[in-house]
């Protein structure tokens, strides 16, 4: 019996593999991230790039109730990454070092020198700098990191892919959907590109979903396979059928097993990666139901934020 990276190419593609500039890579399925506890630590077996270079805030924006939004100018013209990573972010006069997925895909870094961060507010050091005392001129450095990405193969077919995330989990998430986007509009490429795109998006409150517009738009875009669904878990919450302006149902609840049974039956269950990002009893929920419905622990690909 032929194993899926050979039946599937792009499976393969999909794996976890080595990084540009890398030095050193430790390969987990489960990669735990850090919002509250001290980062480093917790990310100490992930991959890490040795380029540290410095960065210019150039604009801040609130983006929820509880989420700010950071553009940074990168100095280093060197520096890459890829679409789903995150970065160190070092503060001056900030003892923690901080950790943050990029919301931004890796083609805006390269045109722009720039890469965009989404920041919720916590008690934790960097993000507390962020949301109190952050503005535009500051300067900080920062270090590409992480093993949880997207490196699109180029001359071979990528299965089909469903996103489900949590809260601040739709950075990493949001970046590998504007790459996708960018490489559909490169030509000749459509036929390589996934047949079917899913995103699940849960949040505590519907002004806690963030990107709303810019998801909205991909649906609209050349992205026409993508499919979206919002989902609030808190009251109040739109009935269960009502939609918003933008066509999408807004669902009561959290993702379900019958949301994603519908977002699998839009393919081959051999045919399918997921990727997964957000609280931890919310991303161990979802993986397990997944493998229930025969999803193989080599198609899920999972971030875990606390």
């Amino acid at each position: 019996m032929k194993s899926l990276a050979m039946k599937y190419p792009g499976l393969a593609c999909l794996s976890l593999r080595k990084p540009k500039l890398a030095t050193q890579l430790f390969l987990k399925r489960e990669l735990v991230i850090s919002s509250m506890g001290e980062h480093i630590e917790r990310t100490k077996v992930n991959y890490r790039q040795n380029i540290k270079s410095g960065a210019t805030v150039i604009e801040t924006k609130i983006l929820s109730p509880t989420v700010i939004g950071v553009k940074l100018r990168v100095e280093d013209h060197s520096l890459t990454f890829f679409a789903g990573q995150w970065v160190d972010v070092f503060i001056p006069n900030v003892s923690q070092i901080g950790g943050f997925s990029m919301y931004s895909p890796p083609w805006l870094l390269e045109q722009s020198q720039q890469i965009q961060l989404a920041v919720k507010k916590s008690s934790w050091p960097p993000a507390q700098w962020v949301h109190s005392s952050c503005k535009v001129g500051d300067k900080i450095q920062i270090r590409i990191g992480g093993d949880f990405y997207y490196d699109p193969p180029s001359n071979v077919p990528i299965p089909d892919m469903i996103f489900i995330a949590g809260g601040v989990g739709i950075n990493p998430l949001l970046s590998i959907l504007l790459q996708l986007k960018h490489h559909f509009q490169i030509p000749n490429n459509e036929k390589h590109l996934p047949k079917n795109i899913t995103l699940l998006y849960s949040a505590k409150q519907k002004e806690e979903l963030l990107f709303q517009d810019t998801i909205s738009e991909l649906k609209n875009g050349p992205l026409k396979s993508f499919d979206y669904r919002f989902f609030v878990t808190r009251f109040p919450a739109p009935d269960d059928h009502q939609c918003d302006q933008r066509g999408s149902q807004l669902r009561e609840g959290r993702v379900m097993e019958e949301d994603l049974r519908l977002a699998i039956s839009k393919s081959y269950v051999e045919n399918v990666i997921c990727f997964i990002c957000g609280p931890p009893p919310m991303a161990d929920a979802i993986h397990s139901q997944l493998l229930k419905m025969g999803v193989t622990a080599k198609q899920i690909k999972y971030e875990k934020w606390w």
